[in-house]
């Protein structure tokens, strides 16, 4: 059949030519990878032979990574069914394109959620020996995510997507997207690979570096979410739309207060305690320096961008960081969850549900 010959493809309601219909186009092309199937392609002896070898303090550095991960993707898979309902705001002009989209992001990051769930259970049983408390049923984050930033982080973000999904007003959907898709994925998540590739200079794990290849493919088309989404706010705040006005100012805000508990991550896997598999905390400063003009200067070009301002900010975490006692920390909080995970056998659901 010649191309003269094959029929036109046309639709109703759905803008083919939308950027959002893209996304969502994208999703379901790159975002259908299966775990069980890249389990069984890529096999996991192979991971649990390097685990094996490495030194305790070694196998510590990956911990503090991956239960970062752990926890984050599970705060995330949580707020997707809250990305549907945001994208169907009235603020957000009703679209069916990002309502679309939406279902697709929350599919990929509950299959997110999965694979490192699979793979601490699978490869790192010996420094994950309890992972069963579901932080939304009376449980609590992993000991080593409450250790550090991420866990504060994750609360922010988990309120600000609440209050946006709720009705919320255009300034609170900007926050929620700044926390959600500028700082968690864009910034923290994108500096978790930068850690992950160093780190597997020197311990390659092969399942465990082809998952985060899948996962960070389908996080850039979030980061990409965020940044169209940010970008029609701002616009029609720059429009002089009164319900729009404070979207610029309120992405600077959220963008600063999300900044400490990023570096505070970032320090806790690598300088905190010597960098034994050379994950680079300079290096990851100046990554995230990076991505940070990247997303707020040459993508949204924010009126209150000020890099002074972010300098004084990271310089400051990173001092509160080298003074914290994170070993501390983590076993007041490894305390904690073991009593958490002390209870009767009747109110324990085997799976990762506790009931109290």
């Amino acid at each position: 059949m010649s191309l003269q010959d094959m029929p036109v493809v046309e639709t109703g309601r759905v803008d083919m030519d939308s950027k959002w219909f893209e996304l969502y186009q994208k999703g379901i092309e790159l975002g259908t990878w299966d775990v069980s199937k890249l389990v069984d392609a890529i096999g996991v002896e192979e991971d649990i032979e390097v685990w094996n070898s490495l030194e305790p303090e070694q196998k510590e550095q990956w911990a503090r990574l991956i239960a970062a991960f752990v926890d984050l993707e599970h705060a995330v898979a949580e707020d997707g069914r809250r990305i549907i309902e945001q994208m169907a705001s009235p603020y957000l002009d009703d679209s069916i394109e990002k309502e679309m989209y939406a279902t697709v992001f929350a599919m990929t990051e509950a299959k997110h959620t999965q694979f490192f769930d699979m793979y601490i259970n699978t490869v790192m049983d010996d420094v994950f020996p309890e992972t069963h408390l579901d932080i939304r049923r009376g449980g609590q984050p992993l000991p080593r995510t409450s250790a550090c930033g991420m866990s504060k982080l994750g609360e922010r973000q988990g309120a600000h997507m609440a209050l946006a999904a709720n009705n919320g007003d255009p300034v609170e959907i900007a926050r929620a997207a700044t926390t959600y898709h500028m700082m968690v994925e864009g910034i923290a998540a994108r500096g978790g690979y930068f850690l992950k590739n160093n780190m597997m200079q020197e311990s390659p794990l092969p399942l465990l570096n082809k998952g985060f290849q899948f996962v960070s493919t389908d996080e850039g088309r979030h980061v990409t979410h965020g940044l169209e989404l940010l970008s029609e706010l701002l616009e029609k705040e720059r429009a002089g739309i009164p319900e729009y006005q404070g979207v610029d100012e309120a992405i600077w805000e959220e963008s600063l207060e999300c900044l400490p508990h990023v570096i505070d991550t970032a320090y806790f896997v690598s300088a905190a305690m010597d960098d034994p598999l050379g994950a680079d905390f300079d290096g990851l400063i100046q990554r995230g320096m990076e991505l940070w003009h990247a997303q707020f200067k040459e993508a949204l070009d924010l009126d209150h961008y000020a890099p002074n301002t972010f300098s004084q900010v990271a310089q400051q975490a990173a001092t509160e960081a080298d003074e914290a006692d994170y070993d501390g920390r983590i076993e007041h909080h490894a305390e904690t969850y073991a009593k958490k995970l002390d209870l009767d056998e009747s109110n324990v659901v085997r799976g990762g549900v506790a009931d109290d």
